[in-house]
Protein backbone atom coordinates (compact mmCIF):
# COMPACT_ATOMS: atom_id res chain seq x y z
CA UNK A 1 0.00 0.00 0.00
CA UNK A 2 1.17 3.53 -0.68
CA UNK A 3 0.47 5.33 2.57
CA UNK A 4 1.11 2.95 5.45
CA UNK A 5 3.23 5.64 7.05
CA UNK A 6 0.14 7.75 7.72
CA UNK A 7 -0.99 8.04 11.35
CA UNK A 8 -4.46 6.81 12.21
CA UNK A 9 -5.69 10.18 13.46
CA UNK A 10 -7.91 12.31 11.25
CA UNK A 11 -5.69 14.35 8.94
CA UNK A 12 -8.40 15.32 6.48
CA UNK A 13 -9.71 18.85 6.32
CA UNK A 14 -13.18 18.71 4.84
CA UNK A 15 -15.00 21.75 3.55
CA UNK A 16 -18.41 22.57 2.15
CA UNK A 17 -19.24 24.28 -1.11
CA UNK A 18 -19.34 27.64 0.68
CA UNK A 19 -15.76 27.29 1.89
CA UNK A 20 -13.56 26.70 -1.21
CA UNK A 21 -9.93 25.77 -0.69
CA UNK A 22 -6.88 26.10 -2.89
CA UNK A 23 -3.71 24.03 -2.94
CA UNK A 24 -1.72 23.79 0.28
CA UNK A 25 2.03 23.25 0.17
CA UNK A 26 1.60 20.34 2.57
CA UNK A 27 -1.75 18.77 1.79
CA UNK A 28 -3.19 18.53 -1.73
CA UNK A 29 -6.69 19.68 -2.61
CA UNK A 30 -8.98 16.86 -3.74
CA UNK A 31 -12.45 17.59 -5.09
CA UNK A 32 -14.83 14.67 -4.49
CA UNK A 33 -18.29 14.16 -5.92
CA UNK A 34 -20.91 14.16 -3.17
CA UNK A 35 -22.30 10.85 -4.44
CA UNK A 36 -19.14 8.94 -3.60
CA UNK A 37 -19.77 6.27 -0.96
CA UNK A 38 -18.97 6.49 2.73
CA UNK A 39 -16.44 3.66 2.41
CA UNK A 40 -13.92 5.74 0.49
CA UNK A 41 -14.73 8.91 2.45
CA UNK A 42 -13.67 7.05 5.58
CA UNK A 43 -10.34 6.23 3.94
CA UNK A 44 -9.72 9.88 3.11
CA UNK A 45 -10.14 10.67 6.81
CA UNK A 46 -6.79 8.94 7.37
CA UNK A 47 -5.02 10.85 4.59
CA UNK A 48 -3.56 14.37 4.93
CA UNK A 49 -5.51 16.31 2.33
CA UNK A 50 -8.02 19.09 1.86
CA UNK A 51 -11.17 17.24 0.77
CA UNK A 52 -13.79 19.47 -0.82
CA UNK A 53 -17.21 17.92 -1.48
CA UNK A 54 -19.00 19.12 -4.60
CA UNK A 55 -21.70 17.98 -6.99
CA UNK A 56 -19.62 17.11 -10.05
CA UNK A 57 -21.20 16.93 -13.49
CA UNK A 58 -18.05 15.25 -14.81
CA UNK A 59 -15.96 12.57 -13.07
CA UNK A 60 -15.82 11.56 -9.41
CA UNK A 61 -12.67 13.49 -8.50
CA UNK A 62 -10.84 16.57 -9.76
CA UNK A 63 -7.23 17.12 -8.69
CA UNK A 64 -6.04 19.81 -11.11
CA UNK A 65 -7.28 22.08 -13.86
CA UNK A 66 -6.32 19.33 -16.34
CA UNK A 67 -6.99 16.08 -14.48
CA UNK A 68 -10.37 14.57 -13.65
CA UNK A 69 -10.70 11.00 -12.40
CA UNK A 70 -13.60 8.65 -12.97
CA UNK A 71 -13.68 5.86 -10.39
CA UNK A 72 -15.20 2.59 -11.59
CA UNK A 73 -15.49 -0.55 -9.52
CA UNK A 74 -15.50 -3.64 -11.70
CA UNK A 75 -19.24 -4.20 -11.34
CA UNK A 76 -19.97 -0.49 -11.88
CA UNK A 77 -18.01 -0.57 -15.13
CA UNK A 78 -20.10 -3.43 -16.51
CA UNK A 79 -23.37 -1.78 -15.47
CA UNK A 80 -22.36 1.49 -17.15
CA UNK A 81 -21.39 -0.37 -20.34
CA UNK A 82 -24.75 -2.13 -20.49
CA UNK A 83 -26.76 1.08 -20.12
CA UNK A 84 -24.37 3.14 -22.32
CA UNK A 85 -23.43 5.63 -19.55
CA UNK A 86 -19.77 4.65 -19.89
CA UNK A 87 -19.41 6.03 -23.40
CA UNK A 88 -21.10 9.31 -22.53
CA UNK A 89 -18.82 9.69 -19.51
CA UNK A 90 -15.76 9.13 -21.70
CA UNK A 91 -16.86 11.83 -24.12
CA UNK A 92 -17.39 14.38 -21.35
CA UNK A 93 -14.04 13.58 -19.73
CA UNK A 94 -12.21 14.00 -23.02
CA UNK A 95 -14.04 17.19 -23.95
CA UNK A 96 -13.48 19.10 -20.70
CA UNK A 97 -10.14 17.80 -19.36
CA UNK A 98 -6.84 17.40 -21.19
CA UNK A 99 -5.59 14.54 -18.97
CA UNK A 100 -8.56 12.46 -17.81
CA UNK A 101 -8.03 9.17 -16.01
CA UNK A 102 -10.14 6.15 -15.10
CA UNK A 103 -9.38 4.23 -11.92
CA UNK A 104 -10.62 0.65 -12.26
CA UNK A 105 -11.14 -0.63 -8.74
CA UNK A 106 -11.27 -4.39 -8.11
CA UNK A 107 -11.29 -5.41 -11.81
CA UNK A 108 -12.22 -9.04 -11.00
CA UNK A 109 -15.78 -7.87 -10.30
CA UNK A 110 -16.17 -7.17 -14.01
CA UNK A 111 -16.70 -10.86 -14.67
CA UNK A 112 -19.25 -11.63 -11.94
CA UNK A 113 -22.30 -10.38 -13.83
CA UNK A 114 -24.07 -13.14 -15.76
CA UNK A 115 -25.08 -12.72 -19.37
CA UNK A 116 -22.33 -10.23 -20.25
CA UNK A 117 -19.71 -11.29 -22.77
CA UNK A 118 -16.09 -10.71 -21.73
CA UNK A 119 -15.42 -9.49 -25.26
CA UNK A 120 -17.88 -6.63 -24.72
CA UNK A 121 -16.07 -5.58 -21.55
CA UNK A 122 -12.65 -5.72 -23.19
CA UNK A 123 -14.03 -3.90 -26.22
CA UNK A 124 -15.25 -1.01 -24.06
CA UNK A 125 -11.90 -0.77 -22.26
CA UNK A 126 -10.03 -0.81 -25.57
CA UNK A 127 -12.32 1.94 -26.81
CA UNK A 128 -11.40 4.07 -23.78
CA UNK A 129 -7.67 3.46 -24.12
CA UNK A 130 -7.19 3.27 -27.88
CA UNK A 131 -9.91 5.49 -29.32
CA UNK A 132 -10.37 8.07 -26.55
CA UNK A 133 -6.75 7.97 -25.29
CA UNK A 134 -7.93 7.78 -21.66
CA UNK A 135 -5.69 5.58 -19.47
CA UNK A 136 -7.07 3.00 -17.04
CA UNK A 137 -5.29 2.60 -13.70
CA UNK A 138 -6.17 -0.55 -11.70
CA UNK A 139 -6.48 -0.65 -7.91
CA UNK A 140 -7.43 -3.42 -5.51
CA UNK A 141 -9.88 -1.68 -3.20
CA UNK A 142 -11.20 1.66 -1.91
CA UNK A 143 -8.14 2.29 0.25
CA UNK A 144 -5.74 1.83 -2.63
CA UNK A 145 -7.96 4.05 -4.80
CA UNK A 146 -7.87 6.86 -2.24
CA UNK A 147 -4.12 6.50 -1.79
CA UNK A 148 -3.60 6.58 -5.56
CA UNK A 149 -5.70 9.74 -5.94
CA UNK A 150 -3.76 11.35 -3.09
CA UNK A 151 -0.43 10.44 -4.72
CA UNK A 152 -1.50 11.86 -8.09
CA UNK A 153 -2.81 15.06 -6.47
CA UNK A 154 0.32 15.52 -4.38
CA UNK A 155 2.53 15.12 -7.44
CA UNK A 156 0.68 17.40 -9.88
CA UNK A 157 -0.01 20.16 -7.36
CA UNK A 158 3.67 20.55 -6.54
CA UNK A 159 4.27 22.17 -9.91
CA UNK A 160 0.84 23.56 -10.80
CA UNK A 161 -1.27 25.52 -8.28
CA UNK A 162 -4.87 24.35 -8.22
CA UNK A 163 -7.99 26.29 -7.36
CA UNK A 164 -11.17 24.46 -8.23
CA UNK A 165 -13.45 26.00 -10.85
CA UNK A 166 -16.74 24.11 -11.34
CA UNK A 167 -17.57 22.82 -14.82
CA UNK A 168 -21.25 22.49 -15.59
CA UNK A 169 -22.57 20.60 -18.59
CA UNK A 170 -25.95 20.18 -20.13
CA UNK A 171 -27.02 16.62 -19.58
CA UNK A 172 -26.82 14.83 -22.90
CA UNK A 173 -28.52 11.62 -23.87
CA UNK A 174 -26.71 8.89 -25.74
CA UNK A 175 -27.65 9.19 -29.39
CA UNK A 176 -27.34 7.12 -32.53
CA UNK A 177 -24.29 9.23 -33.43
CA UNK A 178 -22.63 8.11 -30.17
CA UNK A 179 -23.25 4.50 -31.11
CA UNK A 180 -21.87 5.00 -34.62
CA UNK A 181 -18.78 6.69 -33.20
CA UNK A 182 -18.19 3.70 -30.95
CA UNK A 183 -18.54 1.18 -33.80
CA UNK A 184 -16.12 3.14 -35.97
CA UNK A 185 -13.49 2.24 -33.38
CA UNK A 186 -13.56 -1.37 -34.59
CA UNK A 187 -11.07 -2.58 -37.19
CA UNK A 188 -11.99 -1.92 -40.83
CA UNK A 189 -15.22 -0.12 -39.92
CA UNK A 190 -15.93 3.05 -41.86
CA UNK A 191 -18.89 5.34 -41.21
CA UNK A 192 -20.83 3.44 -43.88
CA UNK A 193 -20.09 0.03 -42.38
CA UNK A 194 -20.92 1.31 -38.89
CA UNK A 195 -24.37 2.30 -40.15
CA UNK A 196 -24.87 -1.11 -41.76
CA UNK A 197 -23.95 -2.88 -38.52
CA UNK A 198 -26.15 -0.65 -36.37
CA UNK A 199 -29.13 -0.85 -38.74
CA UNK A 200 -28.95 -4.64 -38.69
CA UNK A 201 -28.08 -5.42 -35.07
CA UNK A 202 -29.75 -2.34 -33.49
CA UNK A 203 -27.19 -1.78 -30.69
CA UNK A 204 -23.38 -1.78 -30.41
CA UNK A 205 -23.65 -4.47 -27.73
CA UNK A 206 -25.41 -6.77 -30.20
CA UNK A 207 -22.69 -6.07 -32.77
CA UNK A 208 -19.96 -7.17 -30.35
CA UNK A 209 -21.92 -10.29 -29.48
CA UNK A 210 -22.34 -11.11 -33.18
CA UNK A 211 -18.59 -10.78 -33.74
CA UNK A 212 -17.77 -13.12 -30.86
CA UNK A 213 -20.42 -15.68 -31.86
CA UNK A 214 -19.46 -15.88 -35.55
CA UNK A 215 -16.84 -18.37 -36.71
CA UNK A 216 -14.54 -18.66 -39.73
CA UNK A 217 -15.18 -21.58 -42.09
CA UNK A 218 -12.32 -23.34 -43.88
CA UNK A 219 -11.77 -25.43 -47.00
CA UNK A 220 -10.54 -29.03 -46.77
CA UNK A 221 -7.02 -27.73 -47.33
CA UNK A 222 -7.30 -25.38 -44.35
CA UNK A 223 -7.78 -22.09 -46.16
CA UNK A 224 -10.45 -19.65 -44.93
CA UNK A 225 -13.43 -19.55 -47.26
CA UNK A 226 -16.06 -17.58 -45.36
CA UNK A 227 -17.86 -17.11 -42.07
CA UNK A 228 -20.73 -18.82 -40.28
CA UNK A 229 -23.02 -17.21 -37.73
CA UNK A 230 -24.90 -13.99 -37.11
CA UNK A 231 -22.39 -11.79 -38.96
CA UNK A 232 -22.75 -13.94 -42.07
CA UNK A 233 -26.16 -12.35 -42.61
CA UNK A 234 -24.44 -9.20 -43.88
CA UNK A 235 -22.44 -8.63 -47.05
CA UNK A 236 -19.03 -6.99 -46.88
CA UNK A 237 -17.94 -8.51 -43.57
CA UNK A 238 -15.72 -11.49 -44.34
CA UNK A 239 -13.23 -13.66 -42.54
CA UNK A 240 -10.49 -10.99 -42.50
CA UNK A 241 -12.81 -8.52 -40.77
CA UNK A 242 -13.93 -11.18 -38.32
CA UNK A 243 -10.41 -12.35 -37.46
CA UNK A 244 -9.08 -8.84 -36.84
CA UNK A 245 -11.96 -7.80 -34.59
CA UNK A 246 -12.04 -11.03 -32.63
CA UNK A 247 -8.34 -10.51 -31.93
CA UNK A 248 -9.08 -6.90 -30.95
CA UNK A 249 -11.81 -7.92 -28.49
CA UNK A 250 -10.43 -11.14 -27.06
CA UNK A 251 -6.63 -11.00 -27.01
CA UNK A 252 -4.56 -9.73 -24.10
CA UNK A 253 -1.50 -7.79 -25.29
Amino acid sequence: MLLNRFPKKNNMQSTSKTQPLSTSKCNPLIIMDERERNEIRAVFETIPCHLQIETLDIADYVISNDIAIERKRGDDLVASICDNRFFSQLQHLKKHYTKPLIILENPTKMFERKGVYEASIYGAMLYAIYKMKIPLFPTRDARETAETIWSFAKFVQKSAPFEYVPIKIEQEKISRDSQLFFLEGLCQVSEKKARILLDHFKTPYNVLQAITETTITYTKTGNPKGISGRLAELKGFGHKFLKMNQELLENIF
